[in-house]
């Protein structure tokens, strides 16, 4: 099942947004004109990414630096150097991505 979260224009190229959908914070992406949606919490230590930036198809997070491929989810860089170890040590786990389709200047989320 499909949910329309936001209309395409209030995702302009190059900006994130953040919407609430299947019970969840989802972050929308728009990269070169196509749209992508994962979590909002970054997959280091939960922060939200939506206060991160996105540089292309990368966005990185504001707390602690993990980078991640918004259009697969992986994890491209990790965590800024010179953490105290307890915060390094953790795992960065990729994000999970949500299906999308524009359609008639809508954007819906399938939960997949």
């Amino acid at each position: 099942m499909q949910t329309e979260v936001a209309k395409l224009d209030e995702v302009p190229v190059g900006t994130m947004k953040r919407v609430r959908a299947f019970d969840r914070d989802i972050l929308l992406y728009n990269v070169a004109g196509t749209v992508y949606a994962t979590q909002n919490n970054c997959g280091h230590m939960r922060a939200s990414l939506a206060r991160g930036t996105l540089d292309g198809n990368v966005v990185t997070c504001a707390l602690h630096g993990a980078k991640f491929d918004v259009t697969s989810g992986k994890n491209v860089g990790g965590i800024r150097p010179g953490l105290p170890p307890v915060v390094a040590e953790i795992d960065v786990q990729p994000l999970k991505t949500y299906p999308v389709e524009v359609r008639e200047g809508s954007v819906y989320l399938e939960d997949g």
